[in-house]
């Protein structure tokens, strides 16, 4: 299958790719109404973001019964054979990111809103770069672009340091009062959290479009360890 191009085999996988796209798309809507949800306490739209949970389920479902069929009646090879695993991986990924919106619109605060928008603003900028970072990734592996799916890896540094700075201002609000509540914090924290760990479920998604795209594997996140061998050496 990998050493000639056949029409219907091609067709297959972008019709599969397609519907990773799709997924993503909701998946990425849920994050950021979820996360609008969270900032400006707004209880439909957060119900909308969780309504969306059954769609992304038939979504991972689906994509996951369609690989493993493509992959039994046509048996990849090479290249072929690395795009349905790594389609069957980034689904996964992809559905967390979604789960994480999910999670992120069920931290409405119960009190008054804080009257301090320093951590809601570097919420929203973790948001924004977040979310840029999957489509970038979705968008590498659709098309086949190692160095823009390289590109992303760079880019999880600056949600982890506004991920650091909402934590220091959290802490400095505690500190000072101001009528903030401690639960309103609290919640902002753990949106932040949600937040970085959607960039790192983009840098796994990229991850798998470069193994996907040149047999290439990111050696920082397979470090070498000694695992021993069934005839007793240590493997190489």
């Amino acid at each position: 299958m990998s050493g000639t191009s056949s029409p219907t085999k091609d067709r297959a996988l972008d019709l599969l790719k397609q519907h990773v796209v799709a997924m993503s798309e909701l998946s990425v809507g849920m994050v950021a109404d979820g996360t609008r949800a969270m900032l400006t306490n707004d209880a439909p739209l957060a119900q909308s973001v969780m309504a969306r949970d059954p769609q992304l389920d038939r979504f991972d479902s689906n994509i996951e019964a369609e690989s493993i069929r493509l992959i039994a009646t046509l048996q990849p090879e090479g290249a072929d054979l690395r795009t349905l695993g790594a389609v069957l991986k980034i689904a996964n990924c992809v559905d967390r990111v979604g789960r994480l919106g999910y999670d992120i619109a069920q931290n409405l605060s119960k009190g008054p809103m804080a009257k301090d928008h320093g951590p809601d603003d570097l919420l929203s900028q973790m948001d924004e770069r977040a979310r840029a970072m999957v489509r970038q990734s979705i968008d590498a592996f659709s098309r086949g672009d190692a160095d823009l799916a390289k590109a992303v890896f760079a880019l999880d540094d600056e949600v982890d340091a506004l991920n650091q700075q909402v934590l220091e201002r959290v802490i400095q609000l505690l500190t000072k009062g101001g009528g903030v509540t401690a639960e309103r914090l609290a919640r902002e924290v753990l949106v932040a959290r949600h937040l970085e760990r959607v960039a790192d479920n983009a840098c796994k998604i990229a991850e798998k479009a470069v193994y996907a795209i040149t047999g290439e594997r990111r050696t920082e996140y397979f470090p070498r360890l000694a695992h021993k061998a069934p005839s007793g050496r240590v493997a190489p």
